[in-house]
């Protein structure tokens, strides 16, 4: 993973990318509809707030052993084969105990959900993003979601004790510890390791929501219009319990 500077902001107003455009799903007259009004699937919130409600409660489902799994069988999959209709989009952790759809009991076609170690950013990242925030997909909420016990956060840690001024790590690796270092210094340090790590997960789930806002144009007018909100959220592996907006 290639971490470049260049962002995307550049786009200014424009709601899609040119180059992604001819891939959104068309809803002429004739065309089959969107999954958001297909049988069977979710129908599209309202606004920000109905579709965080849906998000928390899903947890709720998944947390306490009582996910429903909705809308993951043969007949969803067929309603969604041909038009999408996501309504969120949740940016969280490659960790492999953390898949979006099971941890917020959503089903095919709800989420788009894009994921980096560390929960970082990049160019392409802030693009994807963005796409989900544009015509016609629209998404009113965006998450972005690290995890209790974070290795990513873990080896920028273990990198800091090693080097304070100098964090390394092997590979490109390095990359996303570069990224998340600047938080880490910010966060104070803790005897427990662990609690630390923890400590510095929330800060940087803050700080990357905040950073994505600033670094595109495009989402930040959607959250400045009402649009969209980006929430920041810590997923605790143990309990299984989303915080959300964690200070």
């Amino acid at each position: 993973m290639r971490l470049s500077r260049r962002g995307l902001v550049g786009l200014g107003g424009l709601v899609a990318l040119p180059s992604i455009a001819a891939c959104q799903d068309e809803s002429g007259p004739g065309s089959k509809p969107v999954s958001g009004h297909t049988a069977g699937a979710a129908a599209a919130p309202a606004s920000p707030a109905e579709a965080l409600d849906r998000l928390r409660a899903g947890n709720d489902r998944f947390r306490t052993g009582g996910a429903t799994h909705p809308r993951q069988d043969a007949d969803a999959r067929e309603a969604v084969a041909e038009h999408q209709h996501p309504w969120a989009l949740v940016h969280g952790c490659v960790d492999s105990r953390v898949a979006p759809e099971l941890v917020l009991d959503q089903g095919v076609g709800d989420l788009f959900t894009t994921r980096t170690a560390g929960a970082v950013l990049d160019d392409t990242l802030v693009g994807s993003i963005e796409y989900a925030v544009g015509s016609p997909y629209a998404v009113p909420v965006i998450v972005i979601m690290g995890h209790t016990g974070c290795g990513a956060v873990t080896a920028t840690v273990e990198a800091l004790a090693a080097s304070p001024s100098r964090p390394s790590a092997p590979g490109e690796v390095h990359d996303i510890v570069r990224e998340i270092a600047p938080v880490a210094r910010r966060v104070a340090s803790d005897d427990d390791e662990a609690a630390y790590v923890d400590a510095v997960v929330r800060a940087n789930t803050v700080a990357v929501a905040d950073a994505l806002v600033r670094r595109s144009a495009i989402i930040r007018k959607a959250v400045d219009q009402g649009r969209t909100r980006v929430v920041p959220a810590v997923y605790d592996l143990g309990t299984g319990r989303v915080d959300w907006e964690p200070a």
